[in-house]
């Protein structure tokens, strides 16, 4: 698994003569079986399945090959869709004839994926239940007409070129190089949205007389960005906060770092790529960025939220109650808290000098009396690389996870009325800027002199 962690404590922070439409080279012996699909995600989550990943589409190439005889193609960018009946998922099925509620075994030819009666003029579904419409056209097929393909056992492999998720525009095919074109308004970043996002590509060879049913693996184009979060300030338990407003999250701002100067940078959230599919079973993809999107905007993730953010209810001797995340564990498993919100940024230049400001705010409980501290803009610069390791510049099929320790030594403020406070700044102070109060010597006064004389 392609996954990075990376942990900063400082925020404390195709027949000729015949159409490709008909039924291709029935057999008498009951050996006719139509081409069926199952899809698997493998690096950045091995193993889980495509659809629990919330894709409900990708799109494919096939073209069927033998010595001697004529390639032929048999798919041009089919959109195979998934149907989940019990929850109303992906695309309505009922004109399926392949469609079944689970995958079954590799030669029943039947699954929840199909691409059978997905084209434009075919797909119709316009009700209510959760399904895809057909004016839903972000998710709709390139083709007016999608048909059952079928085994040809005259052939000897059909070779399936796939990408995820589906795009009617902008991702091309060319047989004679063996290669996929993606354009960079195809492969753009984005939050919480994997369906439209998270673009990934993947390579299989059938053996057309095994009769199986098609697996695919995909790699990811793109990266994952996470967050998390724990604590280690004795004596005090913390709750993440709003940056500055409600509604403002934690955010990063773009910017490269020489010295102790700061400058806001952009970054790519587009990318063209081509992935060759020379080796079928490991096709290679590289990226590039011409004339690709950019921008200098912060990214902005929300803070953790609750129980499934893996928060805990903690509740102040004065009786106000709060969501605070793990404390640091000096032995056993460390537990943290997460953002809900998972970005997936398009890969960036490997030779990329752009690295992140975190803004991050939160509150200070006393465990013994129930004071309270909020901590405003607390930062922590995060870099494009540390030695020959990508940090923030992200690389394909890489999952980053960004593990923010709270410490005592924070770069925030706990003044309420500091003006200076601008969370698209990516200054980070030199100097911690939270200050401890301590006792700097105890003096004592001499006595006032009294003097008073009596007589006896």
């Amino acid at each position: 698994m392609m996954k990075k962690v990376t942990i900063f404590a400082a925020i404390a922070m195709t027949m000729v003569g015949c159409s490709s439409d008909e039924l291709v080279n029935n057999s008498t012996e009951n050996n006719e079986a139509p081409i069926a699909f199952s899809v698997e995600k493998k690096n950045i989550s091995r193993g889980t399945a495509l659809e629990n990943l919330g894709h409900y589409n990708f799109g494919v190439w096939a073209y069927k090959y033998k010595d001697g005889l004529t390639t032929q193609k048999v798919m041009d960018n089919y959109l195979v869709g998934y149907s989940n009946e019990t929850i109303k998922k992906g695309y309505e099925h009922s004109g399926s004839t392949t469609w079944a509620s689970a995958i079954g075994s590799e030669t029943d030819h039947t699954s929840p994926w199909f691409y059978e009666n997905l084209g434009t003029s075919e797909y119709k579904y316009v009700g209510t239940d959760g399904y895809y419409t057909k004016n839903d056209g972000a998710y709709m097929s390139a083709n007016a007409n999608q048909y059952l393909r079928y085994w040809d056992l005259a052939y000897k492999s059909t070779n399936f070129y796939a990408y995820a998720p589906y795009r009617a525009t902008g991702v091309t095919f060319d047989e004679n190089a063996k290669k996929i074109t993606v354009a960079n308004t195809a492969q753009v970043a984005g939050y919480d949205n994997p369906s439209l996002q998270e673009f990934m590509y993947a390579g299989a060879q059938a053996t057309n007389a095994e009769l199986k049913d098609v697996k695919l693996n995909f790699k990811h184009l793109g990266a994952q960005v996470n967050l998390r979060f724990y604590e280690d300030v004795r004596g005090y338990r913390v709750e993440i906060i709003d940056v500055t407003d409600a509604k403002s999250g934690i955010q990063a701002t773009p910017a490269t770092k020489s010295g102790d100067t700061y400058t806001k940078a952009d970054y790519y959230t587009s990318c063209g790529a081509t992935i060759d599919f020379t080796n079928i079973s490991t096709p290679a993809a590289s990226v590039n960025h011409t004339d690709a999107e950019h921008t200098q905007n912060n990214l902005k993730f929300l803070i953790p939220a609750g129980t499934k953010d893996d928060l805990t209810t903690y509740t102040s001797k004065l009786n106000t109650n709060y969501n605070v995340i793990p404390e640091a564990v000096t032995s056993g498993t460390q537990n943290y808290a997460k953002s809900s919100t998972v970005y997936y940024p398009v890969a960036q230049p490997e030779n990329s000098e752009v690295g992140f400001t975190f803004h991050v705010s939160y509150k200070l409980i006393a465990e013994d009396n129930g004071e309270e501290v909020t901590v405003h803009n607390a930062r922590v610069y995060v870099p494009a690389k540390n030695g020959s390791e990508f940090i923030a510049a992200w690389q394909p099929n890489t999952k980053y996870t960004y593990t923010f320790k709270i410490t005592k030594d924070s770069k925030g403020t706990t003044n309420p009325n500091d003006t200076t406070i601008d969370i698209t700044n990516p200054d980070v102070p030199a100097d911690p800027t939270v200050y401890p109060i301590v006792f700097d010597g105890a003096t004592v006064e001499d006595y006032t002199i009294q003097e008073n004389g009596s007589n006896f």
